[in-house]
């Protein structure tokens, strides 16, 4: 599949500096909103350009969501993009994710060229990862979340995920009608009442991370939909997107371990210990909160999704359950 050559223009147009032709398609992006390719400059070296252009026609998605809202969600989460390029991703002290070489709106689009993570050293990428390699995952998660605890998401989304309920109107009123359903709006207060809120990254799943050959490192892309939230609500969908279904059962508890030690010790320079642990008791106490605010998700947008597994359905249970003991 080679690139079209009206994006063979705008690269041309907007990136001079292109040292050749040699354009290298990487992917399509979501239902034909663009294309991500790898080209290099003349003195900027390898980039990696993403290159959106708004579709004429709204008509079609892999899953029947092309409508007015869906298509104005996706236009607000390339504008927060730009602007957590332009603001947010030159941060100290942040792990490894892509610094912006160039950002542009476009008349019918955005543009984004961004340093290659290929040229350093992240050449891998998967669908699936041990529990051993998620632990890598999981640790940049911690450092991230660790970096903009209580951090205002000014020109971010006011709240993080692109799954919340506010965001998913659509999806929610197709949901069938259940304990889930009515449940949807308590699930989405808890989290948002949570008292320790940082900037996720909003669509960690493991496809959005690139590794080392050995898997002992690791850089996050795609940075749409980062916000508002508890991190843990990272680290749940995370988790369901990484391990098969048999490690998500027998090793979520360990997968916790992993991020919250690591979240103390990227805490512990600004954070008395006493109030780690309140973070973390709060974090662990809403992650089957997290995990079944997902699952409401995919109940109305996808009801047959393989990752309404055994896990994510024992999560929901013990979330029903616990809503409905506050109630009494």
């Amino acid at each position: 599949m080679s690139t079209p050559n009206h994006f063979v223009d705008t690269l041309k147009q907007h990136l001079p500096l292109l040292a050749h032709n040699d354009i290298e398609l990487i992917q399509p992006l979501w239902n034909d909103y663009g294309y991500c390719v790898r080209c290099v400059l003349q003195h900027g070296g390898p980039v990696v350009v993403k290159i959106v252009e708004l579709p004429q026609s709204i008509s079609q998605h892999p899953k029947g969501w092309a409508t007015q809202h869906s298509h104005l969600r996706k236009c607000r989460s390339f504008d927060v993009e730009m602007h957590f390029y332009r603001y947010f991703a030159k941060q100290t002290s942040l792990p490894p994710l892509p610094q912006p070489y160039r950002l542009k709106k476009l008349d019918n689009g955005w543009l984004f060229a961004l340093a290659d993570l290929k040229d350093q050293g992240f050449i891998r990428t998967t669908t699936e990862l041990s529990v051993n390699q998620c632990f890598t995952v999981l640790d940049w998660l911690a450092n991230f979340h660790a970096r903009f605890l209580h951090h205002p998401a000014e020109g971010l989304w006011q709240q993080g995920g692109y799954w919340h309920l506010s965001t998913r109107e659509d999806e929610y009123k197709q949901t069938q009608d259940g304990e889930l359903k009515a449940a949807a709006h308590r699930l989405d207060e808890l989290q948002r009442a949570c008292a320790y809120q940082t900037i996720i990254h909003g669509d960690a799943k493991v496809a959005n991370f690139c590794f080392s050959a050995d898997f002992a490192r690791c850089a996050a892309v795609d940075f749409q939909y980062p916000g508002c939230a508890p991190g843990i609500v990272d680290v749940a969908y995370f988790i369901g997107s990484a391990l098969s279904d048999e490690d998500q059962l027998a090793c979520w508890e360990a997968c916790l371990d992993r991020y919250f030690c690591t979240l103390a010790g990227a805490l512990s320079a600004s954070q008395e210990g006493h109030q780690i642990k309140q973070l973390e008791r709060a974090w662990r106490n809403l992650y089957p909160i997290a995990c079944a605010d997902f699952h409401r998700f995919l109940a109305g947008w996808s009801p047959q999704h393989w990752k309404i597994n055994e896990h994510l359905q024992q999560q929901t249970a013990l979330a029903l359950a616990i809503i409905e003991k506050d109630k009494c």
